[in-house]
């Protein structure tokens, strides 16, 4: 089964969230990004469900830690900042308003995994170190010659 982390400072939002995608996920929440970051080693989640507003350490913020850490795990913003169309301006980022009627934000999270690879995202391999050109050498003038 695939596993979910909700990110939500607000336990009402959770519960619902949680309600919605019980059947389909194991689900693990955390309440600020700080948890979010700490859940991420444990839980190794597909997917995460994040809002923006968020104590200790923002959404924006938890993104940008994502990004350091070279993971690629498939976000969906689903957050009051988040106009009725759903757009938002993170590109890669999936998005969803905050609302009750939790259709765009089933919408966002199918439309992820539509586009996400199929296994869980684990990070990335360290880059190889870029080739060097050989140096080249300007030759040094000897001390008191002149040009």
């Amino acid at each position: 089964m695939r596993t979910m982390l909700i990110v939500d400072d607000d336990p009402a939002w959770r519960g619902l969230y949680s309600a919605e995608f019980k059947s389909s996920f194991r689900l693990v929440e955390a309440g600020d990004g700080i948890e979010a970051l700490a859940q991420l080693e444990r839980a190794k989640p597909d997917l995460i469900v994040l809002d923006i507003r968020l104590p200790r350490l923002n959404g924006l913020d938890f993104l940008r830690a994502l990004e350091r850490k070279g993971l690629t795990t498939p976000v969906v913003v689903c957050s009051g900042l988040v106009s009725e169309d759903g757009r938002f301006a993170v590109p890669g980022v999936k998005a969803a308003p905050k609302t009750a009627d939790l259709r765009q934000l089933r919408a966002a999270v199918e439309e992820s995994f539509a586009t996400a690879p199929a296994a869980p995202v684990a990070p990335a391999a360290p880059a190889a170190p870029p080739r060097r050109s050989p140096e080249r050498r300007v030759p040094q003038r000897a001390p008191g010659a002149s040009a």
